[in-house]
């Protein structure tokens, strides 16, 4: 069997003239790469494309971001079991002519895959660069967004949910009836008689010499085992079975559900938000949003997370300053105790994640990786704790008939 040539680039040393003059219709004679964000992508590889020099005196773009299939084997196999790759490229190619109208997002200059590669196991896609000239990028670990400027996100991700409100089911990923990202994750939580808590600890302490609970004090420690404990029991499948049909009786809106840190940007012209990522957006609750921000853009030490409360006000009353019958249709208390169901339905998720992925931190290539991968564990545990949301699964819980 003869075996396929790509004609798109899957790593940096792969980059031609001749593929970036494919991208932007000039012919380019020269261009620089950086590759120091590549290690900070969880789920996918990208690096910067800059300096580009053409032909000829144009417009054309001077650099660009180009975001690819991740190099570690296990990795690509769980985006590949919740479609993380279909989905982003789907988003480009469709979904962006929709949102781009109420946030800013990338523009894309180039989706590159096979034909018959539904998955896209193989991609690669060719994306402005929010260059530093006019936007200042945050990063999770070494320059998060302050109070100020989470109040402008908070504000910026109310506009958005208000302008998708209303979303209609389809067929369509991303657009059935709700369900997380990684929900599948939790799916195979029951399996074989055993919990993913139970597979992910020993994975942990082979892989980072301590255990998962060293990383966070006592109290936060009793939290995880007391949800450990309800997720290991009899009735641990048909609590979430109902919690997600709960949640799918919500009004519906786009969610990014990956609006971390590190995805945003701030502009420099007049300080509002743009966000990269769209691999993990799906259709639901509006609370759905913010697992992925809570658990990983804010460090305990920042005070952020006893914040939770004020920040999902702003957030609420951007929303409906922009659609006011969302007060009647999903009122506050209401969609607050929504985002602390989905903290605990989130949270096994990077269990799974976990299991599936940590093998591949052993490479010492993956170093980086591997440290923030660390990071994120202890943030999101004691985000559980911090919360609150313990408390709103216990209460969710008490409402159930689990007689049957």
């Amino acid at each position: 069997m003869n075996k396929v040539s790509r004609d798109f680039p899957l790593h940096p040393e792969e980059v031609t003239n001749e593929f970036l003059s494919k991208c932007f219709n000039g012919k380019v004679i020269s261009f620089e790469l950086d590759t120091s964000m590549t290690a900070g992508g969880v789920l996918a590889d990208a690096f910067r494309v800059f300096n580009i020099s053409y032909d000829g005196i144009n417009d054309l773009p001077k650099s660009c971001f180009l975001k690819c299939t991740k190099e570690i084997p296990e990795v690509v196999e769980m985006c590949l079991s919740t479609q993380v790759y279909a989905k982003e490229v789907y988003f480009y190619s469709t979904l962006i002519h929709k949102v781009k109208d109420v946030i800013r997002v990338p523009e894309c200059y180039g989706i590159f895959k096979a034909d018959d590669d539904i998955e896209c196991k193989e991609f690669c896609l060719v994306l402005e660069d929010f260059d530093e000239d006019n936007w200042v990028p945050f990063d999770q670990f070494d320059n998060p967004m302050t109070y100020d400027d989470t109040i402008q996100f908070m504000k910026d991700l109310g506009y958005f949910h208000a302008a998708c409100w209303g979303e209609p089911v389809s067929n369509d990923a991303g657009l059935g009836p709700f369900r997380a990202h990684w929900q599948n994750l939790n799916d195979d939580y029951w399996e074989d008689g055993e919990t993913t808590w139970d597979r992910a600890v020993p994975k942990w302490e082979d892989v980072y010499g301590e255990s998962l609970l060293s990383m966070v004090s006592d109290e936060v420690g009793e939290t995880i085992k007391k949800l450990v404990d309800i997720y290991a029991s009899k009735n641990g499948k048909k609590i979430q079975e109902e919690l997600l049909k709960e949640l799918q009786k919500r009004p519906r809106t786009i969610t990014h559900g990956d609006a971390r840190g590190n995805n945003i940007f701030k502009s420099k012209n007049d300080g509002s938000m743009g966000i990269i990522d769209w691999q993990m957006w799906v259709a639901g609750p509006a609370s759905n949003e913010f697992g992925q921000v809570w658990f990983n853009s804010f460090s305990l030490d920042s005070g952020m997370i006893h914040r939770l409360d004020e920040m999902t006000s702003i957030y609420y009353e951007a929303m409906i300053s922009k659609k006011p019958e969302i007060k009647d249709e999903y009122p506050y208390e209401v969609l607050l105790d929504d985002l602390k169901l989905l903290f605990i339905n989130i949270w096994p998720e990077y269990l799974g994640f976990t299991v599936g992925s940590i093998d591949g931190y052993k490479d010492p290539e993956q170093l980086k990786s591997k440290e923030n991968w660390r990071e994120m564990m202890k943030r999101n545990m004691e985000t559980v704790h911090y919360s609150g949301c313990l408390e709103s699964f216990e209460n969710f819980i008490s409402k159930l008939d689990l007689a049957n």
